[in-house]
């Protein structure tokens, strides 16, 4: 006895394609995310007040992973997670660092006060600490079931598609 299946090779293609039509919907959603989380999280900066100079929130970028369904959103900053998530008291920041701040923020604009003023909010911080002033997280967590209603969406009308062919 002998039974022969035919249609199996048209069968792959068909699956293949249906594979392909989902990653492609799959990967525009998840680098549309990653777009608006990093727009999310610029906002939130300069709503809050936070920005001094505007370089955190220029710098927070987006990376496609190699898989292209995984994006990296972030900043290389060194003083990001000072601002998302606050300092610990017993951390004494830079003061050399916080004088271009005392004088943009505060106006101090003699050199030898800003120094002190400086070295005097270094004290503060690492007596008290900051607070968290956190802008990626909650940008994250804002998108989180929209991201996950429009892949769910596009993965759909993709296999719908994909099924018609």
């Amino acid at each position: 006895m002998s039974l022969e299946v035919t249609g199996i090779d048209d069968l792959r293609r068909k699956l293949d394609a249906v594979a392909t039509a989902v990653r492609r919907a799959a990967r525009r959603e998840v680098r549309a995310a990653a777009l608006r989380i990093q727009a999310g999280a610029r906002r939130r900066l300069h709503e809050g007040g936070t920005t001094d100079t505007g370089r955190l929130a220029n710098s927070i970028a987006t990376e496609e992973e190699a898989s292209g369904l995984d994006y990296r959103v972030g900043t290389n900053l060194n003083y990001a997670t000072a601002i998302e998530y606050g300092l610990p008291p017993g951390t004494r920041p830079d003061p050399e660092a916080l004088q271009g701040w005392v004088r943009r923020k505060l106006g101090v604009r003699d050199p030898r006060e800003a120094r002190s003023v400086a070295y005097a909010i270094a004290h503060k911080i690492e007596r008290s600490g900051t607070d968290a002033q956190p802008y990626l997280h909650p940008a994250a967590e804002q998108e989180r079931p929209e991201f996950l209603r429009r892949l769910n969406e596009a993965v759909n009308k993709a296999l719908t598609e994909a099924a018609r062919s």
